[in-house]
């Protein structure tokens, strides 16, 4: 799960949302990741505190495995097994979210700067991965304005000094904290390429781009519905084996034996 753990991130001018009716599709298919994440965080409360009560009462074993225990321990599998089926319902649904997406880059008027975006995240990756930014010297022409220290990043990114438009973007951020370069807290990357589309795309509509992930998630989903089939299996291997437990009992007693 973990390679998946990266989400898209999508850039797209305001009159395109709305022209190729992703707006409102977006719309529900938020409202149903929300509704599988808040069933998902309810259910993870719910299996951690079983494991707690699980815990102490394990942790007070005699050394007699008992009935009562064997309930708790088929009960954790179960509250388990509901959280991993309830983990693939949140990232089906999110696939579906990410493949809503994904169909406006191939309506016919869009322009699709996906390709140039990745390229640029990954220069500005390599960048700040192999870089300090503290010696940088930041040009004071471009610190009289915003307008002027936009000009500089966009002149900056062409001429491909990705060290100094890092540099650059968090120098600004001092001089106008909250503003259009982001606070402190934001990834000066993202900062970037959302400037660099937003200069790219000024005065036109049609435009789109989707940078990040690029795995192929239909394999993850798969693979948790395969896992959550063989749980599944398990547990129902479990609950039958219980049972012949407890008739075989039931009939040692009316037996005498």
């Amino acid at each position: 799960m973990t390679t998946y753990s990266e989400c898209p991130t999508v850039f797209v001018d305001a009159e395109t949302l709305m022209s190729c009716g992703l707006l409102e599709t977006l719309k529900f298919s938020v409202l149903e990741l929300q509704e599988h994440l808040d069933t998902y965080n309810a259910k993870r409360e719910a299996a951690e505190q079983w494991l707690k009560d699980c815990k102490r009462t394990f942790g007070t074993d005699d050394g007699i495995h008992g009935a009562s225990t064997d309930a708790q321990e088929l009960e954790l599998c179960r509250r388990l097994y509901k959280l991993h089926f309830q983990l693939l319902l949140l990232f089906q649904a999110y696939c579906k979210l990410i493949s809503q997406v994904n169909v406006v880059k191939k309506e016919a008027e869009v322009i699709n700067m996906s390709e140039e975006l990745a390229q640029l995240e990954a220069c500005l990756k390599e960048a700040a991965a192999y870089s300090s930014i503290e010696d940088t010297d930041i040009p004071e022409a471009s610190q009289s304005s915003t307008e002027t220290a936009i000009h500089s990043l966009i002149e900056t990114l062409r001429n491909k000094e990705f060290f100094s438009a890092i540099a650059q973007v968090k120098a600004f951020r001092c001089i106008w904290p909250n503003d259009i370069f982001g606070d402190s807290e934001e990834d000066p990357i993202q900062t970037l390429l959302r400037i660099f589309f937003r200069h790219q795309t000024l005065g036109q509509t049609g435009s789109f781009a989707m940078v990040g992930s690029k795995q192929d998630t239909s394999e993850a989903s798969s693979k948790l519905m395969e896992l959550n089939l063989e749980i599944r299996g398990s547990l129902h291997v479990v609950q039958s084996y219980q049972l012949l437990a407890k008739h075989t009992a039931m009939s040692n007693l009316s037996t005498g034996f």
